[in-house]
């Protein structure tokens, strides 16, 4: 007659052998050996293609490669527990396909990331517009899109809604062009009014020679005529053109309309 042992202290006694033990120490040490490897190794690759200077891609490509080598790490480590991982697999395959249905907005984002991983329309630095809300490109990660406002504020943007709105990359190119629109009287001298502005542009440090700038009458209004000018600056130096040419050109405006004798 045989028996059966009940006792669970006397079961987990048996469980607990020591080539269990060792397995265990092994699978806790290649895991934890893999944990430091793949950080540094994703560091690594961090500095090098950031040192060719796309961050948004190191830091992506970090990512990957660093939770790449840990789930093999896992891998191995249940291996070395004895866990066979074709089951391990398929069961991780029918867990994923429940989370999917379940997390269908976050896997919506962690794809979206990786089409604007692929077209690349922006990168960390830029300046952009989505969906009507401008900010500098602090970070481009897996779920969503980071960027600082004008004000200084923080703000977090779905992968999704990126690719979905339209986006407007405001420092892609090196050079950019300002419009300004200036109400002239109908009996003004169009003439004169254009030469003060081509003065005040060659004057102006921020304004290129090339692209020339421009001056047209762009449409009639009833009481005035709607003036163009159109300059061109390098993008980094936009802000500061903007910022300085409106007020030459009121200047110059009220330099010409002192030395104007009265009657003419």
């Amino acid at each position: 007659m045989t028996s059966t042992t009940t006792d669970p202290v006397l079961r987990s006694v048996g469980f607990f052998t020591a080539d269990r033990l060792v397995d265990a120490g092994r699978a806790l040490a290649l895991l934890v050996i893999t944990i430091v490897v793949a950080s540094l190794v994703g560091r690594w690759v961090r500095r090098l293609m950031a040192s060719h200077g796309d961050v948004q891609r190191a830091v992506l490509v970090s990512r990957l490669v660093k939770w790449g080598l840990v789930a093999l790490g896992c891998a191995g480590a249940l291996e070395e527990l004895g866990f066979k991982l074709n089951v391990v697999i398929g069961a991780a395959g029918v867990l994923t396909i429940a989370v999917g249905f379940a997390a269908q907005t976050t896997l919506s984002n962690l794809i979206s990331g990786f089409f604007l991983f692929g077209e690349r329309p922006f990168r960390v630095g830029d300046y952009i517009e989505v969906d009507g809300l401008q900010g500098e490109v602090l970070s481009v990660d897996m779920m969503a899109t980071t960027l600082r406002t004008p004000d200084n504020r923080f703000v977090r943007i779905p992968n999704e809604l990126v690719l979905k709105t339209k986006v407007t990359n405001h420092t892609r190119f090196p050079l950019r062009r300002l419009d300004l629109t200036l109400a002239l009287a109908h009996d003004e001298d169009f003439a004169r009014v254009r030469a003060l502005l081509l003065d005040v542009a060659d004057r102006n440090a921020f304004c290129l020679a090339e692209p020339a700038p421009s001056v047209f009458v762009q449409s009639f209004a009833e009481t005035s005529i709607q003036v163009q000018l159109w300059l061109w600056a390098r993008t980094d130096h936009l802000q500061d053109l903007k910022a300085t040419v409106s007020a030459q050109i009121q200047e110059a405006l009220a330099r010409t309309k002192r030395s104007t004798p009265p009657g003419r």
